[in-house]
């Protein structure tokens, strides 16, 4: 049989092969995360017949003579670096990678690694992806404000018990602002001045003060008495006065001190029943000034920051995801916690994955380990309410359909002519 004949098949089979590829792209060009394929072609094996010779005296080198048998497919790569356009699909979970890391997916025993984002959260509160519910891994943080990257991965469960609700924070300080005016009628008698806090349980309590003019001819003393407190229903706390002398400068107006503090600050303890905190008040903002003959005098929860200003208990509000994958709860009281972080992989040859189907890679001797990296540890970010699209490019595979096409064409021609050529061979016989 003509050697050309099986060289066409050959090329057949490759320039087949190449479509398959082809199709394959273009089945999956709206695959969330698809990586496109290629198909790369070597020759055969060759027969000589002719060796090659070095140059002599008489005569200089000789090249072999040689006849191919045909190609072969000698890999299919994946395009695997290429990243896909952002596909906006505002999904509180959807998630996009920039950069050249994988999330990471468990199905209970393995791990799996993938490009495509779409993720939900199942009746378990576990964040899982949203086609076959294998869980997305990740870290947990241990104190709620920071994460250990360097742990084992874990399954995230968003929402659980644990998590819905914000314990309530005691209110531990009040900051005192506003003027005396000893001129203020109310002062012989005392004004009134309300202060609300919180206990550990998140039970709001509101604190009853008395302030006066110490009693004395000294316009710069005063006092300022705790004299009750009620829960959020109106209901009175017993309680044990407590006093707070205040002095101030009279030629400036300026505080002086506070309970003899020349710092400005004095603390009250609260009964039980009403938590038992010890709450710092700071007058340092206050002043004692002539003014319209009213005082100004109020307390706000909190230092100048407003750190320890307590809040009461909160519910889960809200989710969201960061740039580095930190996952942060938020609640109704104002408070926030970080929860974790979305795990990534990278990997020496991620062009060595192999295709699992379901958008899922698995790791293979070629690809090597994965590593478990935070995904901005090389300079990538994770976009939510986006999906990574394909990148497979329709106008780069139209052109590589219609070349392979031709390729087919061609090969097949060569079987029509070298079939021509037996049966002149054939008729030779006969005539």
């Amino acid at each position: 049989m003509l050697r050309s004949m099986y060289s066409a098949v050959s090329g057949l089979n490759t320039n087949q092969t190449s479509l398959d590829v082809i199709g394959n792209n273009i089945s999956n060009v709206n695959t969330n995360g698809y990586k496109s394929m290629s198909t790369n072609f070597s020759d055969l094996l060759y027969q000589t017949q002719r060796a090659a010779s070095g140059a002599s005296d008489s005569t200089g080198a000789i090249s072999p003579i040689q006849v191919g048998l045909g190609g072969r497919t000698s890999s299919i790569t994946t395009n695997i670096s290429a990243q896909g356009s952002a596909l906006t699909t505002n999904g509180a979970f959807d998630m996009m990678i920039t950069g050249s890391n994988f999330f990471v997916v468990q199905n209970g025993d393995d791990n799996y690694y993938t490009r495509d984002g779409s993720f939900m959260v199942d009746s378990d509160g576990y964040l899982v992806n949203s086609s076959l519910g294998y869980y997305v891994m990740g870290w947990k943080s241990g104190d709620g404000s920071t994460v250990d990257s360097g742990g084992a991965l874990q399954r995230l469960q968003l929402m659980s018990e644990d998590t819905k609700t914000s314990n309530g924070e005691a209110t531990t300080y009040l900051t005192v602002s506003g003027n005396i005016d000893e001129y203020d009628s109310q002062l012989a008698n005392g004004r009134g001045i309300d202060a609300s806090v919180y206990a550990s349980d998140g039970n709001q309590y509101n604190l009853k003060f008395t302030l006066d003019d110490a009693g004395d001819e000294n316009a710069s003393t005063y006092t300022l008495t705790l004299t009750g407190i009620t829960d959020s229903s109106g209901k009175s706390i017993d309680v044990t006065e407590q006093e707070i002398n205040l002095v101030y400068d009279a030629s400036n107006g300026k505080l002086s001190s506070a309970n003899s503090s020349a710092a400005g600050t004095a603390t009250i303890t609260l009964p039980a029943d009403a938590g038992g905190a010890s709450v710092t008040l700071d007058f340092s903002k206050s002043t004692n000034y002539n003014s319209s003959g009213t005082s100004s005098m109020s307390m706000t929860r909190g230092n100048a920051d407003g750190d320890m200003a307590g809040r009461q208990e909160g519910t889960r509000s809200g989710i969201s995801v960061s740039k580095a994958g930190l996952i942060t709860i938020t609640y109704t009281n104002g408070d926030s916690k970080v929860y974790g972080q979305i795990g990534t992989a990278q990997f020496m040859n991620a062009g060595g994955l192999v295709s699992e189907g379901n958008n899922l890679y698995s790791a293979s001797n070629a690809s090597g380990d994965p590593e478990y990296v935070t995904v901005d540890e090389d300079g990538g970010s994770i976009s939510t309410g986006v999906l990574e699209a394909s990148n497979v490019d329709l106008a780069d595979e139209f052109t590589r359909m219609i070349t392979a096409q031709r390729a087919f064409q061609a090969n097949s021609r060569v079987i029509t002519t070298s079939d021509s050529m037996l049966s002149e061979l054939r008729g030779l016989k006969s005539s």
